[in-house]
């Protein structure tokens, strides 16, 4: 008994020594299994755009004319970014631009980041005619409400919450197509350039 007494006294030592280390140990985790934190990889903020840009018109009637017509204008925004990655993301942006009217809009982009401030991307949306009659189809103005675009971009990464946006965007038809109505007057596809500011929240 005395025996069994005397080996039993170090194991309990042992023991006590084990499980108080463990709880005392400033990072006890197995790190084989230990999985890397969650990250959070959505971030929302504010895009504000100075725009330029043309547009072709053409008026046919007694007489034929052609001329390109140059406009200038503003544009904001709010946009959601998803981060895939270190270097890739996706971002959705709505807003309203407002030169000769408000053109509300809605575009998907996807950015690649080639430096530790430059990154370029590409993506694809629509204006949106809330004075138009058909989702698709031209109504007898010759508008839609639908007016696709694409677009391409540089961003500068100004600070943590600023970024700088040059952007190109071009419509992929013609806004206004000649009516009777219209005078037989066409307004071509848009082509913008803007200079712009993303904020980040």
């Amino acid at each position: 008994m005395k025996t069994k007494l005397t080996l039993l006294i170090p194991f309990l030592f042992l023991f006590t020594c084990i499980a108080f280390s463990q709880e005392n140990a400033p990072n006890s985790t197995n790190h084989l299994f230990e999985f890397e934190e969650p990250v959070d990889r959505w971030s929302t903020g504010l895009t504000f755009q100075a725009l330029s840009g043309f547009r072709e018109i053409k008026m046919s009637g007694a007489t034929y004319d052609s001329f390109d017509e140059a406009w200038i204008g503003i544009g904001v925004g709010f946009y959601a970014d998803y981060k895939i990655n270190k270097v890739w993301k996706l971002r959705s942006e709505v807003g309203v631009n407002a030169y000769v009217g408000f053109d509300p809009y809605i575009n998907f982009q996807s950015e690649f980041k080639f430096t530790d401030r430059w990154s370029f991307y590409a993506g694809s949306g629509s204006y949106f005619n809330t004075s138009a009659d058909h989702l698709v189809q031209r109504d007898e103005q010759g508008t839609a409400i639908i007016n696709p675009y694409v677009q391409l971009g540089l961003r500068y990464k100004m600070s943590k919450s600023w970024t700088l946006d040059l952007r190109y965007q071009q419509d992929l038809y013609a806004r206004r197509k000649a009516t009777s109505l219209n005078r037989f007057s066409k307004d071509g596809p848009l082509s913008t350039f803007s200079l712009g500011f993303n904020y980040r929240f």
